[in-house]
């Protein structure tokens, strides 16, 4: 019994120490797979491919969260891609886990002094001094700082703009905020998700006549708050997005002479909120469309006494490198992939495109926000038989270099307040393909749109294609931001004049 006790208990050390040097094997394995991955990640980073070494550095993070080079150079890009929201957060993040390096506070720096906090700024660039060592860098950092200082004496001889958004819905705002710097102060304020809950709170408790409206602002001016800080400190305030914020900062009060706009995009004509709203202390609103003012118009909002104007979408068009095209077989589609991006129709159309020829391949750039609509498209690329012929390439961040090997552009939503993606493509001279939506032709011409499957297919097989018609289609329809900050330059001198 003894005997058989000891060889099981040798056994079960030699079975241990076995799974130990496994364990501390595939331990150095992973090591040398995330160096050999953020190897190739920089050499991606230092090229300007952005989009590979995000995928490279990300995958290095999924596997191990805390990895320093990868944060820190994942700040940079997000940097380079003007990504400032994204940069700020991970920067933050890098901070708590290493410490205040003095590269990630130069890197924070320049987020805030983008947002316009010229004081958070110019305390990042000091203490990122102190902490340098390089006197080259040291030189470089220090004439940041000179030059946030002399923003600063310039910022304040402009009237003071306080662009008011909710954390994650910025993506529209930050192009147009630095055109627009050139004339306002503009201090972009990011709400953030903890306040967000407790702002949708009283709103749901307004909502539903729980809590009368006046207590709600009672509520937001006791307490400390961005929104209130925001408020206090402006002469014009801007919502971004009718929801919840433009609510309550309707019936915030505020001293005489300070006004207030909501740039309302989409989603929100057909919420509740602009029902429960105080109009009488909304000075103006900007619609993306004019379909969308009329969505309210037919809601029975009488919009007289407001100022209401239609400022379309602009792009940043030297941004997007346009190159003379020719038909091909690559198409792409972008989009946050939900219900309403109507993606079966794409497959629709790719199936019969790829009938004709097994070449033409759908593209697809975007996040899946719904897990059951994700494994049903995934369900139907397989039933189809189009496996072959659909990519899903999840999210991109740098979209410009992505489109660059695509000859066609689909877009199969139910409805768009203006399309984004679909104007980007075309400043690179790619093809639209649109579905008819509901009030496209406000925006595109009958030759880009089409009411059926076998109307896309015949347009991208047989249809004409000039490149330079497209990007002179935007510019003639002035989509550039350009041509948008000069409207809302001139919407926020009329409503301060008011």
């Amino acid at each position: 019994y003894l005997v058989a006790e000891m060889l099981v208990g040798v056994f079960i050390v030699e079975i241990t120490c076995s799974a130990l040097c496994s364990q501390q094997c595939l331990h150095y394995q992973g090591v040398e797979i995330v160096k050999n991955d953020l190897s190739e990640a920089i050499s991606y980073f230092e090229s300007k491919n952005y989009n590979k070494a995000l995928s490279l550095f990300k995958q290095i993070l999924k596997a191990e969260s805390s990895n320093e080079a990868a944060m820190y150079y994942t700040c940079l890009v997000y940097r380079a891609l003007k990504k400032w929201s994204l940069c700020k957060s991970l920067a933050r993040e890098y901070i708590k886990k290493h410490g205040r390096h003095w590269k990630v506070l130069e890197i924070l720096g320049d987020v805030y002094e983008f947002e316009g906090d010229y004081r958070m700024a110019r305390s990042l660039y000091k203490a990122s001094l102190k902490r340098v060592g390089d006197e080259k860098e040291h030189q470089r950092i220090l004439s940041k700082l000179q030059n946030c200082e002399k923003k600063t004496l310039e910022a304040k001889r402009k009237p003071k703009v306080a662009l008011i958004v909710a954390e994650g819905t910025d993506n529209f705002t930050d192009d147009l905020l630095e055109k627009l710097s050139e004339h306002f102060w503009i201090k972009k304020v990011v709400i953030q998700k903890p306040a967000l809950l407790f702002y949708a709170l009283l709103c749901k408790l307004v909502e539903k006549k729980v809590m009368k409206p006046s207590l709600c602002s009672v509520l937001i001016r006791i307490f400390p708050n961005s929104l209130k800080k925001a408020i206090s400190w402006a002469q014009v305030i801007w919502i971004e997005w009718f929801s919840n914020l433009a609510l309550l900062a309707s019936y915030m009060p505020r001293r005489r002479g300070k006004k207030l706009f909501v740039r309302l995009h989409r989603y929100e004509a057909f919420t509740e909120y602009p029902l429960l709203a105080n109009w009488k202390n909304i000075d103006g609103v900007v619609f993306v469309s004019d379909f969308m003012r009329e969505i309210l118009k037919m809601r029975g909002f009488d919009l007289q006494k407001t100022n209401t104007k239609v400022i379309y979408n602009g792009i940043d068009i030297s941004r997007f490198k346009f190159k003379q095209r020719q038909k091909g077989y690559n198409i792409g589609l972008v989009a946050h992939i939900i219900l309403r991006k109507n993606l079966h129709i794409a497959f629709e159309i790719i199936k019969k495109l790829a009938e004709k020829d097994a070449r033409y391949k759908l593209h697809v750039a975007g996040s899946f926000d719904d897990l059951e609509y994700e494994i049903y498209l995934k369900h139907l690329v397989k039933t189809m038989g189009i496996e072959s012929n659909v990519v899903f390439h999840g999210w991109i961040e740098d979209i410009e270099q992505w489109w660059e090997d695509k000859e066609y552009l689909l877009s199969t939503s139910i409805h768009e307040s203006f399309g984004y993606n679909i104007v980007e493509a075309m400043a690179k001279g790619i093809k639209p393909i649109i579905h008819n939506f509901f009030d496209a032709k406000e925006l595109y011409d009958d030759q880009f749109l089409f009411s059926s499957i076998d109307e896309a297919v015949e347009n991208i097989v047989n249809g004409d294609y000039d490149s330079s018609y497209y990007r002179e289609y935007v510019m003639k329809k002035g989509w550039t931001l350009e041509e948008q900050a000069r409207k809302f330059e001139t919407f926020i001198r009329e409503l301060m004049n008011s």
